[in-house]
């Protein structure tokens, strides 16, 4: 763990996100006395259900809904013969 001054953080900010975000963390004292611990945020460690998006978002897994609101009821439609299952499945061979 590499540890800074809160007046080294925050003159070199962007230096030290750009270490947090490669994966170091970051032990910030302030008087030769820790105060915080800076390290990046684990998709695991998201307590709420938009927490949670939000880092799949940033992390590039997950795209976001281009407008959101009430969808309309599935229906779902029946087919005469074969299931369709096996018609792909056949049709692969």
């Amino acid at each position: 763990m590499i540890s800074v001054g809160v007046r080294q953080l925050k003159n070199g900010l962007t230096r030290y996100l750009r270490l947090v975000d490669r994966g170091e963390a970051l032990v910030v004292t302030n008087r030769n006395r820790a105060v915080a611990v800076l390290r990046k945020p684990d998709r695991n460690s998201a307590s709420t259900l938009e927490e949670k998006l939000a880092a799949l978002v940033t992390e590039g897994k997950l795209l976001p809904a281009a407008k959101s609101g009430p969808f309309r009821a599935f229906k779902p439609v029946r087919v005469k013969g074969k299931p369709v299952s096996r018609t792909i499945i056949e049709e692969r061979r």
